[in-house]
């Protein structure tokens, strides 16, 4: 499975991890059960590890992911630290859905290590 999804253990995070080649079908699988599992604990913090992810979804599944969330009415109630991925066209794809994000009002952030977007997260 090329994501896992797992609470911090010190700090109230939901932590995704993605990694490999990760398709549209799978990326919005990852985005129900992340959120599934910060309702269930009352979470509204996110990180979203990028940094092992390869491709495999596209700007226009990320533009349709955002409206998404949106619709739901949970993209204003949240929190979301990204780290970028290595790759240039995965970077690109993560720098899209900071902007698709932040153009709908969310706040979601990109960070290129993890001391800083956990930083950024728990202020």
């Amino acid at each position: 499975m090329p994501w896992q999804t797992s609470v911090h253990p010190d700090l109230p995070i939901v932590e995704t991890c993605y990694s490999g080649v990760l398709s549209q079908p799978e990326l919005a699988t990852a985005i129900s059960e992340t959120l599934s599992l910060a309702h269930a604990r009352g979470l509204n913090l996110f990180l979203g590890d990028c940094t092992a992810l390869v491709g495999g979804h596209s700007v226009v599944d990320l533009y349709f992911l955002a409206d998404a969330l949106a619709a739901s009415g949970l993209g204003h109630t949240i929190k979301e630290a990204v780290l970028l991925p290595g790759l240039p066209d995965s970077a690109e794809n993560v720098r899209f859905w900071e902007t698709a994000c932040y153009n709908r009002g969310f706040k979601v952030k990109i960070f290129l290590d993890r001391e800083s977007a956990i930083k950024w997260l728990t202020e």
